[in-house]
């Protein structure tokens, strides 16, 4: 009896500790949300780029079936609540895509959607 509660035990606390690390993404959960005046308006020009580029590059992985790292490009106000996110990854660092970096025109339109605001209205 001691042996099947112990491995009861053992068994609960494995699945706690494998639940609980799924349902952290990366170290950006505390994104916070994005002002309402970032996500509301007619798509800028700038966003409209980078909303491109992100259709092309990354929604493969990050769309609402499949959000890698707990992200869904698809959805607007994701993008703009997380640009410096996209930005690290993209631009900086050169570590997503995961086929290789973008091309320097890429990340010169995240760059610049950044610089003007980052929002959608950009």
């Amino acid at each position: 009896m001691k042996k099947l509660v112990l491995t009861g035990f053992s068994t609960a606390i494995a699945l706690s500790v494998l639940i609980a690390s799924c349902s952290k993404s990366d170290g950006d959960s505390d994104t916070p949300p994005p002002s309402p005046t970032a996500c509301s308006g007619t798509p800028g020009p700038l966003f409209t780029a980078v909303k491109s580029l992100m259709q092309a590059n990354c929604q493969s992985c990050h769309n609402s079936s499949n959000a890698n790292g707990g992200k869904d490009w698809t959805v607007n106000c994701n993008i703009v609540s997380n640009k410096d996110r996209i930005k690290a990854r993209a631009v900086d660092d050169g570590s997503m895509p995961p086929t290789g970096p973008l091309p320097q025109s890429e990340k010169d339109k995240i760059t610049a959607w950044i610089n003007a605001g980052g929002r959608i209205t950009d």
